[in-house]
């Protein structure tokens, strides 16, 4: 099928591999297999398939790596691989992938840290990675990453202090970080997030108190750090957030013996979680 432009074939119980012909598909634009039950490895012959700008492959049973000729789809905007079994570390030939929009890759068997050249990627808007079983410390070339309007990192291995330069992305509306082992204070810099809505961070190890910078944050929908380590008061810049947009922030209660938490219901968290 040499002028196949598109092949859309998601969720239709289908069940098998992608053939190695997959490389006489050369106009192939669109490949739409997500939510099937497709197994075995993802073919390097993918990377042969130059034309490709979307590929769609998640919600289904592939395994082991993610071949490192996937770095070959120059064109391509659009990877989804979430919700398989793959292993192995992040090929970090997906740096070279420098027309990628969106890049999910959540739930997976993978291991190892996202490699820095992942930094390359100047036109990402979407980076989506959670449960994928990568952890570690993030690369500050993350932090070149200008056009990210989503980073979904939770329920991961990621550790460490969250780094300063992420107040760098003030494109992002959606940051989460819940379930992972970040430690330290709250970076002051977030507070430059100006479009951010959802701020997810609970169940973490950070401490300290709340920067009343995040009072800048008028579009804050969601702000969520439960299970950490904080301390203080909530400075009144973010507690008057709830007269504007904020409709869920949620703390830990304070504890007297642990010193951990906040003493802040009604007037400015919408709800504490009792630590006792």
């Amino acid at each position: 099928m040499p002028k196949l432009r598109e092949l859309r074939l998601y969720a239709n119980r289908m069940t098998g591999s992608i053939p190695t012909e997959i490389v006489y598909a050369t106009k192939l634009e669109s490949l739409r297999l997500e939510t099937n039950f497709f197994a075995g490895t993802l073919v390097t012959e993918i990377g042969a398939v130059s034309s490709l700008t979307d590929l769609n492959i998640g919600f289904n049973d592939f395994i082991r790596t993610i071949p490192t000729e996937i770095g070959n789809l120059r064109k391509l905007k659009s990877l989804r691989v979430s919700q398989n079994a793959f292993s192995g570390r992040l090929p970090s030939e997906i740096g070279r992938m420098d027309s990628l929009e969106v890049l999910a890759m959540t739930d997976n068997l993978m291991y190892g840290s996202i490699p820095s050249y992942y930094g390359l990627l100047w036109n990402l808007r979407d980076f989506r990675i959670a449960g994928s079983g990568v952890g570690g410390f993030l690369p500050t070339e993350l932090a070149l990453l200008s056009n990210l309007e989503r980073l979904d990192l939770a329920n991961s291995n990621f550790q460490g202090t969250l780094m300063t330069e992420m107040g760098r992305l003030t494109n992002l509306f959606k940051l989460s970080l819940n379930d992972c082992q970040f430690n330290g204070p709250l970076p002051t810099e977030l507070g430059y997030l100006w479009n951010m809505t959802r701020l997810q961070m609970k169940n973490n190890a950070f401490t300290g108190s709340v920067p009343r910078q995040y009072g800048r944050l008028d579009e804050l929908e969601q702000f969520t750090l439960e299970g950490n380590k904080l301390t203080g008061e909530v400075p009144l810049e973010v507690c008057d957030l709830l007269k504007e947009k904020l409709n869920q922030f949620v703390v830990d209660c304070y504890n007297k013996r642990s010193g951990i938490g906040f003493d802040c219901e009604p007037h400015c968290c919408t709800l504490c979680r009792d630590v006792s």
